[in-house]
């Protein structure tokens, strides 16, 4: 008897081994880099109206989605292409490896030299650097060290999941990357880009909004030892930061770790524990690590069991 994965488990178990044995595609053929490109090229042709920021949402979204699955199916004529295509394509809307190994290399050089790790900060975060300390700095990598693990890792493999079994996993996961980049991009209150980008601020808000509160549990998971305090921690300062999401992973990790996160003049999570170190940077990397390797581990049993 020859067992067969179905199409869905075999293009996550593809994309997910890119991922951590090569790391992210080169810049001129990364899926993400073109549809920042589209994303800048409308922004040069738009007004900063609300209306038209609807409108270049709905356009990335739409050109991302159809790009995608035309692709797949472009590729139907040739035996194994359609699974390879997938997979390159999936693999594009998350970064497990570049986001481990960019927090763990900034972490190490705050403790080396912490002037060069303020010049590196900013590949992680988006705040002024030059006047951190090595605490609020050990705090930034973190707290985007956390976030990103929702953003960039577990809701575009949640919306795969969940999208799997009605055949459209890769194109909701592509639309939310789409939404995402948006977000990354022109979701900002600035002149110029408040109206414009609006629309997709508000659906990256949205997307983003059931796999944060999911990511308590994971995180907790992630070190038992820690579980009580991540829930504790996590209930009582997830409203503190501006977005309505980012504050469940962050104080969930802050929690587990029992240290003090911190944003100078916006926000401070547990303010009861101590500052962190740069050793707590490597603790939150192994934190994240398994928080990952669970959400994996969920995502290949449900892909598999969808296909049962």
């Amino acid at each position: 008897m020859t067992l067969t994965i179905p199409e869905g488990l075999a293009v996550f178990l593809l994309a997910a081994a890119f991922d951590i044995l090569i790391g992210e595609p080169p810049v001129r053929i990364h899926p993400v880099v073109w549809i920042g490109r589209l994303i800048s090229s409308l922004r040069s042709l738009a007004r900063p109206s609300m209306m038209q920021g609807i409108l270049l949402a709905v356009i990335v979204i739409a050109v991302s989605v159809l790009s995608a699955h035309l692709l797949v199916e472009g590729a139907r004529a040739f035996p194994v292409l359609p699974l390879l295509v997938g997979a390159y394509l999936l693999k594009s809307t998350f970064a497990i490896r570049c986001l481990l190994e960019t927090s763990s290399s900034i972490g190490r050089m705050v403790d080396q030299d912490i002037e060069e790790a303020k010049k590196m900060l900013p590949a992680l975060v988006g705040r002024e650097t030059g006047s951190l300390s090595p605490a609020q700095a050990s705090s930034a990598v973190i707290e985007s060290l956390s976030e990103n693990y929702v953003d960039s890792i577990l809701t575009p493999i949640f919306y795969y999941v969940l999208l799997s079994p009605l055949g459209l996993g890769l194109e909701a996961a592509m639309a939310f990357k789409a939404i995402s980049t948006m977000d990354s991009m022109i979701g900002y209150k600035k002149p110029g880009l408040k109206e414009l980008g609006f629309a997709g601020a508000r659906l990256d808000d949205l997307a983003n909004w059931i796999p944060a509160r999911m990511s308590l549990i994971l995180i907790a998971l992630a070190r038992p030892g820690g579980a009580r305090d991540a829930i504790r921690g996590a209930w009582k300062y997830h409203r503190a930061t501006p977005s309505p999401n980012s504050g469940w992973p962050m104080a969930a990790a802050a929690g587990s770790l029992k240290i003090r996160l911190e944003k100078p003049d916006q926000y401070v999570l547990l303010e009861e524990n101590p500052e962190p170190g740069t050793g707590d940077i490597l603790r939150a990397t192994a934190l994240m690590q398994s928080a990952i390797a669970l959400t994996m581990l969920t995502a290949i049993i449900l892909l598999f069991l969808y296909s049962s």
